[in-house]
């Protein structure tokens, strides 16, 4: 997000290390390959702030995600360090996302990039409620994001107002994990039973096709027997979390949900975005990275992102 609103990483003087490999596997480490030297040594597991570290980084303010609660922001404040917390909005994963834009955007006096992201997200929503408003309830597409851990499965629970769930509902479908929180644990026979029409598999470490396919269980879902089952792409962050390209990950998923009612307008909409977030014109070779065309390919539908 601090890239994208900044429009390059030269601000950024320390990262969390859970931001590192999402980074080596985006398009942000090869336009902007200096990331990768950026510090990740500023935390200690999973949420402790190694104070030492940061205060040698000299940073001119700490942005801390307050969800996680005002102690792990404390030591950082005890020590003399600048720190702002930004929380989850109430109802809306959405604008959470913007308000957060616009402060990384009042941090350098520059709203340029933080107002287009708005914009950019009610163009999208504006486009879509249009094209599938008129879809009753009982005919929406019924979808399921599951991340791979091992052997494991976990489920983006939540409904519109979700932090990861909202997705889907943007794109006009409807979450069968709506009763779970946002990140679940679930068996392959708990999937079986909700029977989703689409399945969206996080791109983290074991993420393939092949782990819904070839599962004696989840391959009789209607999403494995339809072959609509698809890998989500990174772009520039992991689609199915928060990030800049949201606007983009609702068109792909209801192009995929809707083909019949939706435009051809993906491979359109992720060069502008691309070109006036990051000042850099993507070719057609690097757009079919980011969608995954070679792994989603053989997927139902798929050929539509296709280059023209």
């Amino acid at each position: 997000m601090a890239i994208a609103v900044h429009g390059s990483p030269s601000r950024l003087a320390g990262i969390h290390p859970f931001t590192r490999p999402m980074l080596e596997k985006s398009f942000i480490s090869r336009i902007f390959p200096e990331v990768l030297q950026i510090p990740s040594d500023v935390v200690t597991g999973s949420y402790t702030a190694n104070v030492e570290r940061i205060a040698r980084l000299n940073p001119d303010i700490v942005i801390h995600w307050g969800d996680y609660g005002e102690a792990t922001a404390t030591p950082l404040r005890n020590a003399g360090l600048t720190v702002a917390s930004y929380r989850a909005l109430p109802g809306s994963a959405e604008e959470t996302l913007y308000a957060f834009a616009k402060m990384l955007g009042d941090m350098i006096g520059d709203n340029s990039r933080s107002n287009y992201l708005r914009k950019l997200g009610d163009q999208v929503r504006t486009h879509l409620s249009g094209a599938l408003h008129a879809i009753p309830q009982e005919w929406r597409t019924r979808a399921l994001i599951v991340t791979v851990t091992g052997s494991a499965l976990s489920a983006s629970g939540g409904d519109g107002h979700g932090t990861y769930s909202y997705h889907l509902y943007r794109a006009g479908g409807i979450n069968v994990a709506s009763a779970l929180p946002d990140f679940s644990a679930v068996s392959s026979e708990q999937i079986a039973n909700w029977n989703p029409d689409v399945v969206f598999v996080f791109n983290s470490e074991g993420a393939s096709l092949e782990r819904i396919y070839a599962d004696p269980i989840l391959s009789v879902t209607k999403a494995a027997r339809a072959r609509r089952v698809y890998v989500l792409p990174i772009g520039s962050h992991s689609w199915g979390s928060l990030g800049p390209e949201d606007p983009l990950v609702h068109t792909w998923m209801a192009e995929l949900f809707y083909p019949e009612r939706m435009d051809k307008s993906m491979r359109g909409r992720m060069k502008s975005a691309y070109e006036r977030m990051f000042a850099r014109r993507f070719t057609d070779g690097e757009l079919d990275e980011v969608l995954l065309m070679s792994t989603n390919g053989q997927s139902n539908g798929y050929g539509r992102f296709a280059q023209t």
